[in-house]
């Protein structure tokens, strides 16, 4: 009985061996993807507060046209208080579009602030960087982008009617 329980127990630690490391990457793999899904959220959550805050600041006088470098300023501003020293290596890009023009009064335009940001994920668990990262791949950071679009709040004077 006991030569039969020495025989299996070599088996018993090959076949560990062998499984143990692909056990392993699926967990990372889940993990990895948990880590993503939460970063996600936060440049998506960035985003829209980045768009909301242009779209508050994007004018000074009542039926302006809305200033791009003041947005750009606001936000940088409100991105070194949100993510402090890491406010670095995430990009912030900011464009006004004009969606169309009041049919009653031709010079009210209605404009959106389009907020893209880049955020950069560091991947956290070994072997996941191989798949999951954006190039160079080496680097092991995955970049998301998310984009908010917000309408451009204006006053409008009772002198702007023609």
């Amino acid at each position: 009985m006991n030569k039969i329980r020495r025989k299996r127990g070599g088996h018993v630690t090959a076949e560990l061996m062998l499984i143990l490391p692909v056990f392993m990457l699926m967990i990372f793999f889940v993990l990895e993807y948990g880590n993503i899904a939460y970063h996600t959220i936060i440049a998506n959550h960035a985003s829209y507060e980045f768009a909301r805050i242009g779209s508050l600041v994007a004018v000074k006088k009542p039926s302006g046209r809305p200033d791009r470098t003041i947005i750009t300023q606001k936000i940088n501003q409100a991105k070194q208080k949100v993510f402090g020293s890491k406010s670095g290596g995430i990009g912030v890009n900011v464009k006004v579009e004009t969606t169309g023009t009041d049919p009653m009064y031709k010079k009210h335009r209605h404009e959106d602030v389009v907020v893209t940001v880049t955020y950069p994920v560091h991947l956290m668990f070994p072997g996941t960087s191989y798949v999951l990262a954006s190039e160079p791949r080496r680097e092991g950071i995955r970049r998301i982008k998310a984009t908010a679009r917000m309408p451009v709040d204006k006053a409008y004077l009772s002198s702007d009617t023609k």
